[in-house]
């Protein structure tokens, strides 16, 4: 039987914790509650201040007894020992509180492509490859994913490059070619296309417990792009001549793509391609 109010988690309320929750709040039936340590000012839904890490963290999510997790916490720093702490520590609290106290919670954990980083394959890689790590954040990582799918009720969603109205770091790159990194190619999702990729999976799931619902799922516009190509295309919507620098080598990098988002979700993307997503950005900047 279908669950009137189900109740989803978001443990970890971000920038893109706050999107989803926006989403869950305003436009399906699901009862939905933001934890981080320090929530600040609330918004369509409550953000309690929490630490996953305190002694009573179990007992709140017991107390909860959610139907769903989202495990969308990121570490301060890029340095392994934060990579540990919060992707994994902090992960297999969660995820053993749920065990141990027989709750029928599905997790989802969020990850990175960045788990590919280390793959020398020139084809696309797919929801199902293989990992390839080439750094410690990177092995971290999935370990986290493993510990996810080793729940038995776990998924993760591996998110490919985030950029949206708030994010413009690029818009900086693009201006100061001095600071331009080699070409490589490069893998982007639209901040909002991913909030509501995934309110639409774990919706999906709810409504139809048979839904073919993959283990892990790249999210991604699958559009991989040449970095230089998206800085230059940015260049000209700010007016600015093109910069033309050569590659020594061969474009190098991992190009991503997600079969089960473009043939099998039926979503439809509002920025499909890096183009109409920084379009939308440069015409924002500029009201």
């Amino acid at each position: 039987m279908e669950i009137a109010n189900p109740k989803v988690i978001i443990v970890g309320c971000g920038n893109l914790g706050e999107k989803i929750g926006d989403i869950f709040a305003q436009h399906t039936n699901f009862e939905v509650l933001g934890v981080r340590r320090n929530p600040g000012e609330q918004g369509n839904f409550p953000i309690l201040a929490k630490d996953i890490f305190a002694k009573d963290s179990s007992a709140w999510i017991v107390a909860e007894n959610p139907n769903y997790v989202i495990y969308s916490a990121t570490p301060s720093t890029s340095k392994p020992s934060d990579y540990q702490k919060i992707y994994v520590e902090g992960f297999r609290k969660i995820t053993d509180v749920i065990q141990s106290n027989n709750l029928q919670t599905r997790v989802f954990f969020i990850s990175s492509t960045r788990v590919f980083n280390g793959s020398s394959k020139l084809e696309a890689l797919d929801d199902h490859d293989e990992i390839s790590p080439n750094d410690e954040q990177g092995e971290i990582l999935g370990h986290a994913e493993r510990i996810a799918i080793n729940s038995g009720r776990g998924n993760v969603f591996r998110l490919t490059g985030i950029y949206g109205l708030e994010r413009t770091m690029m818009l900086r790159l693009a201006k100061d070619q001095e600071s331009w990194p080699a070409n490589r190619f490069t893998n982007r999702i639209f901040d909002e296309d991913a909030a509501n990729i995934i309110v639409k999976i774990i919706s999906s799931k709810h409504k139809d417990p048979k839904f073919d619902l993959p283990k892990i799922i790249n999210v991604t516009d699958s559009h991989p792009a040449e970095l230089y190509a998206v800085l230059n295309f940015i260049r000209k919507k700010l007016n600015l001549p093109e910069v033309t620098l050569e590659s020594i080598n061969r474009v190098v990098g991992k190009k991503i793509i997600s079969t089960f988002l473009s043939q099998k979700l039926n979503y439809r993307f509002k920025h499909p391609s890096f183009e109409t997503g920084y379009t939308e950005i440069i015409q924002n900047m500029e009201r």
